[in-house]
């Protein structure tokens, strides 16, 4: 074959193969462009530690190419559960995907400064284990307060006022009304218990006001506080007087 024949003919054999490559890459990307998933995205900016709701979220509909890595896709409303009331680990920008690692679930090492609303202030006490146990998450408490007095004939009494109420609770514990797993649970349960074993007492997180954190504070130096557990949908602040013994004994 002669040498001027021979070039051109290498020259059109690897323009082929290269047109080849192209149309076949191209063909590839067609082919996952037509493969979609339907992935959570942020609808707002979600800040670092901040909790995810539901409405924080929404489903977009992406092609399998675009799918980030580990991005969280959705196929039922149980999907939503994988999400719903975790922390984010970092911003995570509107119109992102959201993804594995960029959350964690809701619990001790996340912080509680994640559950404390806006303009409140988490404050922590201790009350007896066996009462810790019967207090959820997300319960409401009245904080009453037990101290000795002195009365108007200038002895000295004890008496017990509420001192707040309707105070909502963030925690339990290390329970902060993350959903767990029965695992978790278990895990978390058997934690505690052995962490009770050198203490009769539990952690109890409220969320008050920094005027009530300061009154509470003020309270715990002066006497013992106390909690009761309200009912669910009880949201009324009720005028209540003093009690004394004095008030007890001549009913």
């Amino acid at each position: 074959m002669k040498k001027g024949i021979f070039l051109p003919l290498v020259v059109a054999v690897l323009a082929a193969i290269v047109y080849a490559m192209i149309v076949s890459s191209a063909e590839k990307k067609l082919n996952a462009s037509k493969n979609i998933q339907n992935v959570f995205v942020a609808v707002r900016d979600i800040k670092e530690r901040q909790v995810i709701r539901r409405d924080d979220v929404k489903t977009q509909a992406v092609p399998a190419a675009y799918l980030q890595k580990d991005a969280f896709t959705y196929s039922t409303a149980a999907d939503f559960k994988a999400i719903e009331n975790a922390v984010a680990r970092i911003q995570i920008p509107k119109g992102n995907q959201i993804s594995k690692y960029a959350i964690t679930s809701l619990s001790p090492e996340a912080g509680l400064s994640s559950k404390i609303p806006v303009q409140m202030r988490g404050y922590i006490i201790n009350v007896p284990t066996a009462m810790a146990g019967m207090i959820k998450p997300d319960d409401n408490v009245d904080v009453l307060l037990t101290f000795e007095a002195m009365m108007k004939t200038g002895q000295r009494q004890k008496v017990a006022v509420t001192l707040l109420q309707n105070v909502k609770v963030l925690g339990v514990g290390g329970d902060l009304g993350q959903g767990l797993d029965a695992r978790t649970a278990a895990a978390m349960k058997s934690k505690e218990e052995d962490a009770s074993a050198y203490s009769d007492s539990s952690a109890l997180s409220l969320s008050l006001s920094p005027r009530d954190a300061q009154y509470l504070a003020l309270a715990q130096a002066e006497g013992d506080i106390s909690v009761i557990l309200r009912s669910h949908g009880d949201v009324t602040n009720y005028l209540m007087e003093i009690a004394t013994f004095d008030k007890l004994f001549n009913n």
